[in-house]
């Protein structure tokens, strides 16, 4: 059976499809997974950890567009996959929606004061990963050889 050169671009879609870069971090789709589970968990029980009690409601002051409606709730994301269970939250937050649904990536790098500004979805070249470069060398070595 032969692959389609198409089969291997979707292969890097899929793989790159959950990435966000946040001012240089970079978060996989397992970290965001992982924070939109635990801020789900909290949120379901009415639990909430840390000295800002997250999860807790992000207002969207900012206009930023998120998916799913609101209202909309705020959890920390660390760059070392970590899930916050209090001290500080660093810069970074998943959204989710009252339903559990991920809605989002912020920052506060590079916004002005305490604001947010929107996370990038990553690009192939942003992500250091070797699996991803296994995947490009493959798709490429089926271009050539195919």
């Amino acid at each position: 059976m032969r692959l389609s050169f198409t089969f291997f671009l979707s292969l890097i879609a899929l793989a790159v499809c959950d990435t966000f870069s946040c001012g240089g971090t970079v978060y996989s789709s397992k970290k965001l997974t992982t924070a939109t589970g635990e801020a789900c968990s909290l949120l379901k029980q009415g639990r909430s950890v840390g000295r800002n009690k997250y999860p807790h409601e992000y207002r969207n002051l900012e206009k930023i567009k998120l998916t799913g409606s609101g209202p909309y709730y705020e959890f920390p994301i660390s760059a070392n996959g970590e899930v916050y269970d209090g001290g500080s939250p660093g810069p970074d937050r998943v959204i989710i929606t009252k339903d559990c649904k991920q809605a989002g990536v912020i920052t506060h790098k590079g916004a002005s004061g305490n604001s947010f500004v929107t996370c990038s979805p990553a690009s192939v070249g942003t992500l250091n990963s070797p699996s991803v470069f296994a995947l490009c060398f493959a798709m490429i070595l089926h271009a050539v050889f195919a």
